[in-house]
């Protein structure tokens, strides 16, 4: 099995942090995480006997999150530069056509894959966590205990950001108090690592839709979904893949929240395998 880790150059010079792990002759999942936060959050699926021997696992760390680069001028998160990112990620690690594993933000990359790849680029789709269909769409989603929080997120005041971060991390999962310090700790410091800034380029950038809507309607789905999610109004965001995908699976977690990689790892990961077996059947 293939394990290592590279710093990779987009094409605006943007340097992305990413990762493989498992089996390069087997169908490939790229992993993508949230807002403000890093690929520790994929860390119970990179360590899955299960996932490591039935696939070829990459994650990255989006530009402005984490290890990766953070260029703090709106321009550098346009679609194009995601999609890029996208792209070099699968060429460094010899990945064509992978199943994507959208958390949360991460969700939203396929729009800008989509449009300036085609569809053909991803092999299906498991949106994971309140995932953002597209920038667009998520706007009728917005869970009303995620807008309390949003102003402090992006605030340039160091007193307000220090408790924001908690108060973020807390909030992405059902019970936080059943986190290990070293975990929390791990995820604080994620959201402490991004420039205020960033997040505000992040959440207000423009996304066209468009292209994704109209070519995007046969890949795979699958929606992995907790009930206890404080970010996302879930039902409203499953009806609304409905309408763009003609395949959609959907798996609700009873009393989990927005990361069930991390609160539900082992339904999760069963849940990844038997995708990859639809999608290869």
């Amino acid at each position: 099995m293939s394990t290592q880790q590279k710093v990779l150059t987009s094409p605006d010079g943007t340097e992305i942090w990413a990762q493989e792990a498992g089996d390069r002759t087997k169908p490939a999942i790229l992993f993508i995480h949230g807002l403000a936060c890093t690929a520790i959050g994929f860390n119970a699926q990179f360590s899955d006997p299960g996932l490591l021997s039935s696939a070829h696992l990459v994650r990255y760390e989006l530009r402005g999150h984490g290890r990766s680069g953070k260029p703090e001028y709106p321009e550098a998160y346009s679609a194009i530069r995601h999609a890029e990112d996208f792209r070099t990620v699968c060429g460094a690690f010899g990945v064509v056509k992978p199943i994507v594993v959208g958390w949360s933000l991460g969700g939203s990359i396929p729009v800008d894959v989509v449009r300036y790849y085609g569809a053909d680029y991803i092999a299906g789709i498991v949106y994971v966590g309140g995932p953002v269909l597209s920038l667009n769409l998520n706007k009728e989603c917005f869970h009303p205990a995620l807008l309390t929080l949003f102003p402090d997120l992006i605030s340039p005041d160091a007193q307000v950001t220090a408790k924001a971060a908690v108060a973020f991390v807390d909030s992405c999962f059902a019970d936080p108090a059943s986190l290990s310090f070293e975990t929390k700790l791990a995820f604080v410091g994620g959201f402490g690592m991004q420039p205020p800034i960033v997040r505000e380029y992040w959440v207000t950038r423009e996304q066209d839709d468009r292209v994704w809507r109209e070519s995007a309607r046969g890949i795979p789905v699958l929606i992995v979904q907790g009930t206890a999610d404080t970010h996302c109004l879930y039902e409203r965001m499953i009806a609304q893949a409905k309408e763009i995908y003609v395949d959609v699976e959907v798996k609700l977690l009873q009393g989990i929240g927005h990361t069930p990689q991390v609160e539900a790892p082992e339904e999760t990961n069963r849940y990844l395998l038997d995708f990859i077996r639809h999608i290869s059947t």
